[in-house]
């Protein structure tokens, strides 16, 4: 089982566009993300949400500040450290992407393979999950033939099965009905238990309510912190 890492921002700004177009979505985050705590991102539409998450997912270069993991900037790794650390990094979007001429399966195992993990093992723990969330008997159809919230399920599906150290989530819930919130939530929990170092966006109140540390954003920065984020 991967170890969670303890990731910690200090003073985090990411600026989009030049000139007069030039646009703040992030400014000065300070927090951390440890392992075994859920910490959840929420807020407004546009509050900078996504754009923190890609940038702890290593997927954005800050502008300003930085992202330590384990006391190290990802940023600043050779390529081969940066793609290893990468290996160890689980990520769903908002809007999934997927290969549309590959099954669900074959997206994950594309994923696994490309993460050096396509083993039994791995394949095990993509089953376990797909089962879990309530989708393994439609993993041999196309991202074409399945439900919009069915393919989110499918990407929280793909990011996990390579059991990662660290698991980033942009809005696991939206669109799901209870009962498959509710599943999601039991996955979360279960990683928790593990000691995995969980990140999650959201607008879902139960997300909200369950998590261990809080940010709530507006117009790119904190306004709220509450929990235990050991800084």
């Amino acid at each position: 089982m991967s170890e969670g890492w303890n990731i910690v921002c200090e003073n985090l700004t990411v600026r989009y566009g030049a000139g007069e177009n030039r646009a703040t979505a992030l400014m000065d985050f300070n927090g951390s993300f440890i392992p075994g705590k859920i910490t959840v991102v929420f807020g407004p539409s546009g509050s900078g949400k996504t754009t923190l998450l890609k940038a702890v997912g290593t997927l954005l270069q800050p502008t300003e500040g930085r992202v330590n993991y384990n006391g190290k900037d990802p940023y600043k790794m050779l390529r081969k450290e940066l793609l290893d650390l990468r290996r160890e990094i689980g990520i769903s979007f908002q809007h999934p992407l997927f290969v549309s001429q590959l099954t669900l399966w074959e997206n994950i195992e594309l994923v696994l393979n490309s993460s050096g993990k396509l083993d039994e093992r791995h394949r095990e723990l993509a089953y376990s999950l797909a089962e879990q969330l309530g989708i393994k008997k439609l993993l041999s159809k196309k991202p074409s033939e399945v439900s919009g919230g069915e393919l989110k399920r499918a990407s929280i599906v793909m990011s996990l099965s390579k059991d990662p150290s660290v698991v980033i989530l942009d809005e696991p819930t939206a669109y799901l009905d209870e009962e498959s919130s509710k599943k999601i939530l039991e996955v979360l929990e279960g990683l928790r238990e593990k000691g995995k170092t969980i990140v999650v966006s959201t607008h879902d109140p139960e997300l909200i309510r369950v998590a261990d540390v809080t940010y709530r954003l507006r117009y790119g920065r904190v306004v709220e912190a509450r929990g235990d984020s050991g800084i």
